[in-house]
């Protein structure tokens, strides 16, 4: 459901989807599954120009029917990136084995914040914060350090086809090998 005014750089209004994806295992899936996600996010113009954009983003996912070490891993959740927990190398949060390796999990939780600003008709900048992570269990747990926080400060160039994005971000609860920032660059508005 979209009731936005643009695909890649909205102003107003909000954006939902979801999926259920079941793989039954007596239509021969080796693994008896269900993965279902969700993303939601909102857009409020704070003025009638709409050169002061408040954006916000919350996705969520499930995994059901089996453990975790069932699950292939191309299906676990992972989080991490340009489109998830900048700051964070991509699908770099999330539970990890025995080795500190990233598996990926049976949920996921992120959320962003950005406010965006237009400095000029062309150039705008966009402070934002995220949070995320992946988890072991189907519903997310709080209680152990699987949520990462960042923060940053992006760039936007606006052109007809949609805005150029650069963004700059730092970890904020970072852990031994995190990287010490990340830097992403795309066509439109991080989500």
């Amino acid at each position: 459901y979209d009731t936005t005014d643009s695909k890649l750089d909205p102003t107003r209004g909000f954006r939902l989807s979801g999926t259920v994806t079941p793989y039954p295992s007596f239509l021969g899936s080796t693994v008896g599954m269900t993965v279902m996600t969700g993303t939601a996010s909102g857009y409020l113009s704070l003025d009638k120009e709409s050169r002061y954009i408040l954006a916000g983003r919350v996705r969520m996912g499930s995994i059901v029917g089996a453990s975790l070490y069932d699950v292939p891993p191309p299906h676990r959740f992972f989080a991490g990136g340009g489109g998830s927990v900048r700051g964070y190398d991509y699908q770099s949060i999330g539970p990890t084995d025995a080795f500190g390796r990233v598996i990926g999990g049976r949920s996921l939780l992120e959320g962003s914040v950005e406010m965006r600003m237009k400095v000029t008709d062309t150039i705008g900048i966009v402070p934002f914060v995220d949070a995320g992570g992946a988890f072991r269990d189907s519903v997310p747990s709080f209680d152990d350090d699987g949520i990462k926080y960042s923060a940053g400060i992006g760039l936007r160039y606006y052109t007809s086809l949609g805005p150029l994005r650069l963004d700059v971000a730092r970890g904020l609860n970072r852990d031994k090998g995190d990287p010490p920032y990340g830097i992403y660059m795309s066509l439109g508005q991080s989500f």
